[in-house]
């Protein structure tokens, strides 16, 4: 009996944790995948570990909105692209929502983590990233799965070229940009 109790205690915690594991291997997996453009990256930090920071540019979402609180979004489309993100007020309005996302306020970037991201990625991939993101000529893309409840998961990122139109944008703002700065200071001798 003695050694059947210790076999008992060697393997239960052993089978509780696979069981723990197994669940939120299933809650991770369950979900709608959304293709989300970013903007405004940071490719990594070697202190902290290897990951990519971004600046979700959800489609749809004005510049007006940008500076007030965004807790939650109702996503339309159909999945993987999203046609227009939709700030939402409140509870009632969220329930109806076919496909709605909340910030979690226990996450990383807590009430801006609908503003902002992180995926975790190798060193090695991290290196590669950093040299794509530095190309102006492309548009990053994280895929986040979205559950039921709101919540959701950073997955993958992937570049795609910019259209003529999102070329056509950029270059605007860049003179804007430019239009902007003082003049240079004039060298007198």
């Amino acid at each position: 009996m003695n050694r059947a109790a210790r076999l008992v205690a060697a393997v239960l915690p052993l089978a509780g944790l696979a069981g723990l594991w197994a669940i939120s291997d299933h809650t991770y997996r369950q979900g709608t995948d959304w293709e989300v453009p970013i903007m405004g990256y940071d490719p990594r930090d070697l202190l902290r570990g290897h990951y990519v920071e971004f600046s979700y540019d959800w489609p749809g979402l004005d510049e007006a909105r940008l500076g007030q609180p965004l807790d939650d979004l109702c996503l339309s489309g159909n999945a993987p692209f999203i046609t227009r993100a939709e700030p939402v007020g409140d509870d009632t309005a969220l329930a109806t929502c076919p496909h709605p996302l909340r910030a979690n306020p226990a996450a990383v970037y807590g009430r801006e983590s609908l503003r902002q991201g992180r995926l975790y990625v190798g060193q090695d991939r991290a290196m590669a990233l950093q040299q794509q993101l530095q190309n102006r000529d492309q548009r990053g893309i994280v895929t986040i799965r979205q559950r039921a409840d709101g919540s959701f998961t950073p997955l993958a990122i992937r570049f795609r070229s910019l259209t003529a139109e999102e070329q056509a944008a950029r270059d605007a703002q860049s003179e804007r940009a430019e239009e902007l700065l003082p003049p240079p200071a004039a060298i007198t001798r």
